[in-house]
């Protein structure tokens, strides 16, 4: 008798747990039935290394913007509180701990909108190149980067540690897998794990992704193909802007399950970029124990989605470029930053009626006006008149300010002072190197005593087999055209 109700109390549990998952797999049927539409307002913005307060005004502006404009969820670049890359500043504590300090405050300024910021987490000893999940003036969430460039220019594994828990977050139904530049670049990286163990609906990747000749044609072709390798939407945040010797092209990206490009950003350019994903929620009725049993972190963000009625969003003008206009502004883009971020007013060029040195002048004309920029010339015994007349045409043309700096009298001096050392010996490129280093010397006299920066003429090629003097010709601070294709 008690063993038969002990069957039958067995059974009737069996019935139960039954009737649950059935009541569950009709709730999630009934959720993932109907379409849920999520605004996204993409941030393609130009940060400064290191100021945290011009950084923290321009992200709270651009959330202003993408909450007036009925965006549910913003993405900002890769280590956007910081500035990309931070380098050797990673090091520094008290450069860790502002960045900390910077980020509660920032997330003080999200209200009614999720948003996804890059910053540096740091555990104990170790630092991780992070996302923030920041929602109702809290961080609620984050997640460290998996995958960690260490070639060409990248050396993140110097500063960070890698993450090891793929991440994601449920908002309205919705599942968002987060990764970062790196991440969505192997193809069996955590995106394919949210996607596809975890279900996730929408694949969110914040990038610093620089610039190279047809870079921008490689990362859609790339983006694309993940969209329908994972059957997600992928919304790709990626930085603008010049440090050093990078330059970050934008062409942020909102891509569709099927490949098609819902938005684009344009290239070297700052803009917000909005877009409406209509989402039919992955249906988990045949994945309840892969989700149980799941290794990806979850987390939930209570956030509400703005049914009101929303501001159109107007089709933009996406600019097609081609390759040699695309390296023109990202030459441009360089230039300007580099000049600006490190506080100079102006820049100075040494005209010598060639190419390499007109096209340089273009270039920084375009990057901050004709009336910061200085042509010098500096003529010789050995200069001709064709030269001459070619920089100073060049520089009517431009509308730039010329000074003409003869070093015929600068050669004698020198010619004087090494006649006993030289004496019977013939002219050879030593006498030519000269005049190279006494414009050098000129050049870095102007630029200590007015402030200006000089910016060097010398292309991929010179540099490429050392046909350039030092101390002459290569002495300046920026290298404009060096790495041209």
């Amino acid at each position: 008798m008690e063993r038969e109700r002990k069957i039958k109390r067995k059974s009737l549990s069996k019935k139960r747990a039954t009737e649950k998952t059935q009541r569950k797999t009709k709730a999630l049927d009934s959720q993932t039935s109907s379409q849920v539409n999520l605004r996204v307002a993409v941030s393609q913005m130009n940060f400064v290394v290191g100021d945290f307060e011009y950084n923290v005004n321009r992200i709270e502006n651009c959330l202003k913007d993408a909450t007036k404009f009925g965006a549910d969820l913003i993405l900002f670049p890769e280590l956007a509180l910081t500035g990309y890359p931070p380098e050797d500043l990673l090091l520094k504590d008290d450069f860790i701990a502002k960045n900390k300090k910077f980020l509660k405050h920032l997330a003080l300024s999200v209200k009614g909108i999720v948003a996804v910021v890059g910053y540096v987490e740091k555990v104990k000893k170790s630092l991780y190149n992070s996302a923030a999940l920041l929602h109702k003036g809290k961080v609620v969430g984050n997640y460290r980067k998996m995958i960690l460039p260490n070639y060409g220019v990248f050396d993140e594994k110097r500063y960070f540690i890698e993450g090891n828990e793929p991440t994601c977050f449920v908002m309205n139904g919705i599942k968002i897998g987060l990764s970062i530049c790196e991440d969505i670049w192997e193809v069996n990286g955590p995106g394919q794990k949210v996607c596809e163990e975890g279900q996730a609906d929408v694949l969110i990747n914040i990038s610093s992704s620089p610039y190279f000749k047809g870079k921008g044609k490689t990362r859609e072709n790339m983006i694309r193909q993940r969209a329908r390798q994972y059957k997600a939407h992928v919304v790709y945040a990626n930085l603008i802007g010049g440090q050093d010797e990078l330059v970050f092209d934008g062409h942020s990206l909102v891509v569709a399950p099927d490949g098609t490009f819902l938005a684009k950003g344009n290239a070297f350019e700052e803009e917000m970029i909005y877009a409406d994903l209509k989402i039919y929620p992955k249906t988990k009725k045949q994945n309840l124990k892969k989700l149980i049993n799941s290794s990806i972190r979850t987390y939930h963000v209570p956030a509400i989605l703005n049914n009101k009625r929303k501001p159109v969003i107007i089709k933009r003008r996406v600019r097609k470029m081609e390759s040699i206009e695309e390296v023109f502004e990202a030459l441009v883009l360089g230039t300007r930053d580099y000049i600006k971020k490190n506080d100079f007013g102006k820049a100075a060029i040494g005209l010598s009626g060639g190419i390499d040195s007109a096209l340089t002048a273009v270039i920084a004309v375009k990057a901050i006006g004709s009336e910061n920029v200085v042509g010098i010339t500096m003529p010789s015994n050995y200069s001709s008149r064709g030269s001459i007349d070619d920089s100073e045409a060049l520089a009517k043309n431009l509308g730039i300010r010329i000074i003409s700096l003869p070093i015929k009298e600068a050669m004698l001096a020198y010619d004087k002072i090494l006649s006993k050392v030289f004496k019977n010996l013939p002219s050879d490129t030593t006498e030519e190197n000269l005049q190279a280093r006494i414009r050098g010397n000129l050049m870095m006299a102007l630029s200590n005593k007015m402030g200006w920066l000089v910016l060097t003429t010398g292309n991929k090629s010179e540099f490429s087999v050392g046909y350039c003097t030092l101390y002459g010709d290569m002495a300046g601070g920026f290298a404009v055209i060096k790495d041209v294709p």
